[in-house]
């Protein structure tokens, strides 16, 4: 770490005045210390914070667990009993439409304190009215903001108010530390959309995020221009691939697996 602020001032005698942010980045990749590594990449994903939106490292409506608030109280229990997250955010009438979130170990407590009496039970007094923020905040603004709030979970948007997914703090944290394993984490990668065939081998589904796989296996695909993998097929091929086609960008073999009319939703990476 030292050898590296040393490299950031030592940068000051070059000719040309360059910010602070830009010395600090261009020491940072120009260290060649090896077992400096994981501090890189520490202080890199710190830079990054300002430059990376919600959007990018949300979890997407597609892959978003929620639960109908209108069900039953025993129905909510059985869809959320073995749920590896511990907010669940409540729709009405239709998913896009996120009422609510609730903390499982509230609906558990709750439940208790009520002798399992559900018709006690009010989802609607227990659960925490949705935050929503918009999907171009930066994770900077966004540790600030979780920080000031004292909350870990929000509601991503768009400019018209559509859901597009959720962000927690451990998100951004991750993209700072690498991946944070707890209680409630997911560990089965075929929950986050991607199974490994063998060690060379992977199905993933087109929604996955490119931050999600590269943090994950330690790959480097360009996410510049596309978000998911099934975007950055369509970009890099400038096409709607069949499925059955095979591609080979930046050293990884690709396949289409499975196309739902003009979306590629499963996909075969074989290193």
């Amino acid at each position: 770490m030292i050898s590296l602020l040393k490299k950031v001032f030592n940068h000051q005698d070059n000719k040309e005045p360059v910010s602070f942010e830009d010395a600090f980045r261009g020491a940072i990749n120009n260290c060649g210390e090896a077992n400096a590594y994981q501090e890189k990449v520490m202080l890199e994903g710190i830079l990054d914070l300002s430059e990376i939106t919600v959007y990018d490292v949300m979890n997407h409506r597609k892959n978003l667990f929620s639960v109908d608030i209108d069900l039953p109280v025993e129905n909510i229990l059985e869809k959320v009993e073995n749920c590896p997250f511990s907010r669940i955010p409540l729709y009405q009438d239709k998913p896009e439409n996120i009422v609510g979130v609730i903390r499982i170990k509230t609906l558990f407590k709750e439940i208790i304190d009520r002798k399992g009496d559900y018709s006690q039970v009010d989802i609607r007094k227990i659960m925490t009215e949705p935050w929503f923020i918009p999907d171009n905040t930066t994770l900077k603004q966004q540790l600030q903001l979780f920080r000031a709030r004292r909350e870990h979970f929000a509601i991503v948007v768009d400019e018209y108010g559509v859901l597009q997914g959720i962000v927690t703090l451990e998100d951004i944290l991750e993209e700072i530390v690498g991946d944070i394993n707890d209680e409630s984490d997911v560990s089965n990668l075929d929950i986050m959309g991607i199974r490994k065939v063998d060690d060379n081998t992977f199905i993933v589904d087109g929604q996955v995020p490119i931050r999600d796989l590269n943090r994950k296996f330690g790959w480097d695909i360009c996410d510049d221009n596309a978000a998911t993998i099934a975007g950055y097929l369509l970009d890099m091929t400038q096409s709607i691939p069949s499925e059955g086609q095979k591609f080979m960008f930046e050293g990884f073999h690709f396949e289409i697996l499975k196309r739902k009319k003009n979306q590629i939703c499963s996909v075969k990476i074989t290193l």
